[in-house]
């Protein structure tokens, strides 16, 4: 008998111990609210999850806050998301700048945070009073925030949308708003897709 209750008890100790094994979770970072580029990220802006990652938890970043000491956000993180380690500060090697464009129409409702653009711009010809055709000045540029423009009677008077820019085009960009170019923001469903 005592033999039945010591092969009980192993058999007990080792299904628990199989179990705690297999069911090993490690504790990440998640964003609480959409974070966008450029933004701070903090540990009161993030939820700490359990999650079981195995081989894919060196690309996410663990509950520590000592890891975010100083870090800002390269790419927009959706609510929700585990916080990527490609996110903390300008890895990717690129030099992408907010910028917001004043746009005096309604935009499609599928243009939102993280969706993709492209930006035509149509410069002002002063001599003839017109516009020159159409040229594109942002392929793919990615959209971190949009906001529709009131007017004082409860009305919207245009959308605001704010893109990022590379360095190579920001100077083109700036030039076209300062000199009254026609804008004009196209929304691109593969590179959003992508």
């Amino acid at each position: 008998m005592l033999l039945g209750i010591l092969i009980v008890l192993a058999s007990c100790v080792g299904v628990i111990s199989l179990t705690s094994s297999v069911d090993r979770t490690t504790p990440m970072y998640s964003a609480k609210s959409d974070i966008s580029l450029g933004e701070e990220i903090s540990a009161d802006k993030l939820n700490v999850v359990n999650v079981k990652l195995d081989i894919l938890e060196e690309g996410y970043v663990p509950a520590d806050p000592g890891l975010l000491d100083g870090t800002r956000a390269n790419s927009l993180i959706r609510a929700g998301q585990l916080l990527p380690r490609s996110a903390l500060g300008l890895v990717d090697g690129t030099n992408r700048r907010p910028v917001s464009i004043e746009l005096p129409d309604a935009l499609p409702a599928a243009i939102s945070s993280g969706s993709h653009v492209d930006v035509w711009v149509s410069l002002k010809d002063r001599n003839a009073n017109a516009y020159a055709p159409p040229s594109l000045l942002l392929p793919s540029a990615e959209v971190t925030a949009r906001s529709e423009r009131a007017t004082g009677f409860g009305g919207t008077a245009g959308t605001l949308v704010e893109v990022l820019v590379v360095d190579t085009a920001l100077a083109d960009l700036l030039e076209a708003m300062a000199n009254d170019a026609r804008i004009t923001v196209v929304f691109n469903p593969a590179a959003s897709a992508s």
